[in-house]
Formats: C-alpha cells, structure tokens, sequence
C-alpha cells in the first residue's frame, strides 16, 4: 500500500514538474532575432484581426469572405 502511494506520489511530482518547465520555457522571452520578428509579425495579424472583426466591423458587413479566408489561415 505505501509503495502505491508513493508510486503516485512520484507521477504527480513528474507531472508538475513538466508543467512547471514548459510554463517557463513558453513565459520565457525570445532568444534570438528570428523569434523576435515571427512574434512581431504574428501580434501585428492579431492587431489587424481584431479591428476588421470588432463587432461593429461584422455588423455592418456579410463576413468572411473567400479572399479573406485565404489571407488569414496559411
């Protein structure tokens, strides 16, 4: 029974260990230039998409359309 117990006690230090290390590796800044630009470049896509599709850009227009379907997902 202890040795149960202390089998799950480990998987859930393994477990929280691998969460703590990728939350830290995915918080962590950009090391190098090329980073650096694919992060500016993807914050100004997001820019760009929440002001065409504000709620007042899709209330006064039909939505999607094939050509924008075509510039937004690569």
């Amino acid at each position: 029974m202890v040795a149960l117990i202390l089998l799950f006690a480990g998987f859930a230090a393994v477990v929280a260990g691998l969460a703590l290390f990728l939350h830290r590796r995915r918080s962590g800044r950009t090391e190098n230039l090329d980073g650096l630009l694919a992060e500016q470049e993807r914050l100004a896509q997001l820019r760009a998409l929440r002001s065409s599709y504000s709620s007042i850009a899709m209330h006064s227009t039909h939505g999607l359309t094939t050509d924008d379907l075509g510039r937004y997902h690569h």
